[in-house]
């Protein structure tokens, strides 16, 4: 199942990308400045005439749009077209900002919740190998006597498509296959189950025993539709982040099958409490991104010695999504927290990061406590007064 330490490093990747392009945006701000004041060709005014007074206003406006940025205030009076242009960029930053903070919790959420899509693809997938069995025998025809058909009398594939709750979702969620997908998993079953021993030797005794039909099924997910090459590839081509996902998809799939009995056929759920994780992980990337100079301010009086700009991003992006985890989830403790984010850093920054973050959020948590900004309840209170 989706767990939060997973929902962690999602909001990591899209924070990452919010910064990224927000990074961009700032560029594109300064550079539409230059756009604003080029020369009108339009007048009887040669081209190299109009510059001086152009790049003098340029420079105004760059000025006044730097003191924006930095939310400092205006001590002297520039020219209207310097004023205009420097606050029509500045406005349109922050638009784009919030058009890019929207898409990319929009996708967020959604590449989560796609996992369960992969999850009943593979279903479908285990689903269809038994007719795949059938074509194969006839596909051969004398070729090889291996009966494949024998497959179709597995109770566990047998009743997958009369499984109604099964069925529902794949409706629902508008599951099928196309040609590729067909091709591949037809190329598995060739190359890999066919001539499989243990696939080979299970054949005359298919249908015979609840138990054996089982094992088969679960060792027919796990070593070809999760495991062979053709169905990795595929997977790592569909899903940019598949060596992230598979485990929740893997997890998902053989919990599926942990049955003693074709009545306890049930549908695995993306998560114990999904709303719950869904409205933490919106939560954490909005905060983060909304509360950032606050955070900056507190991240930036704990390293004085270094500039932010200076700090590996990652390392950066990790501790505001820290301290805004620690000030807005009270039922969190902040050692889950701390310890939470340690992991993150070692997996997603530099060598070092995880002791420099683990310092770091030691002291900004320490002191946001006992100035009364970090406050925790119920669970969240476990460490609480060791700080």
């Amino acid at each position: 199942m989706v767990n939060r330490r997973l929902l962690r490093v999602k909001t990591f990747q899209q924070l990452y990308a919010y910064h990224t392009q927000e990074r961009a945006q700032f560029q594109l701000a300064y550079d539409e400045l230059d756009n604003i004041f080029q020369p009108d060709l339009s007048l009887m005014i040669a081209k190299e005439n109009q510059m001086p007074k152009l790049e003098g206003l340029k420079k105004l406006a760059e000025i006044q749009l730097n003191e924006l940025f930095k939310a400092i205030p205006s001590e002297e009076t520039i020219p209207r077209e310097s004023s205009d242009a420097a606050n029509s960029a500045f406005r349109v930053y922050h638009q784009e900002k919030r058009k890019i903070a929207s898409r990319l919790k929009k996708e967020m959420i959604q590449e989560v919740e796609n996992i369960y899509m992969q999850y009943l693809k593979i279903l479908f997938y285990l689903q269809s190998i038994s007719e795949i069995a059938f074509w194969d025998e006839n596909r051969r025809l004398l070729e090889n006597p291996t009966k494949t058909s024998l497959l179709r009398k597995n109770k566990i594939l047998a009743i997958l498509p009369k499984w109604i709750d099964f069925q529902n979702e794949i409706k629902n969620n508008h599951i099928g296959w196309s040609e590729d997908e067909e091709n591949r998993l037809k190329k598995v079953f060739i190359e890999g189950i066919l001539i499989d021993p243990l696939f080979v030797d299970y054949l005359p005794n298919a249908g015979k025993s609840f138990l054996d039909d089982l094992e088969m099924v679960k060792y027919i997910l796990k070593t070809f539709i999760l495991k062979h090459p053709i169905m990795t590839e595929y997977f790592e081509e569909k899903d940019l982040n598949w060596q992230l996902n598979k485990d929740v998809v893997k997890s998902l799939s053989s919990k599926t099958f942990k049955i003693e009995a074709l009545e306890d056929l049930q549908l695995q759920s993306l998560a114990i409490q999904w709303e719950d994780d869904k409205l933490f992980f919106e939560q954490l990337f909005e905060t983060t991104i909304q509360e950032d100079t606050n955070l900056e301010n507190w991240i930036g009086d704990q390293t004085k010695n270094w500039e932010n700009d200076r700090l590996a991003m990652s390392d950066l992006i990790i501790l505001k999504m820290a301290i805004a985890e620690m000030i807005n989830f009270s039922s969190i403790p902040v050692k889950v927290s701390i310890n939470e984010y340690i992991e993150l850093a070692k997996d997603y920054s530099t060598p070092k990061s995880g002791q420099f973050i683990n310092g770091v959020l030691d002291v900004v948590s320490t002191r946001l406590i006992k100035e009364n900004i970090i406050k925790k309840s119920g669970r969240g209170l476990i460490d609480i007064a060791n700080k």
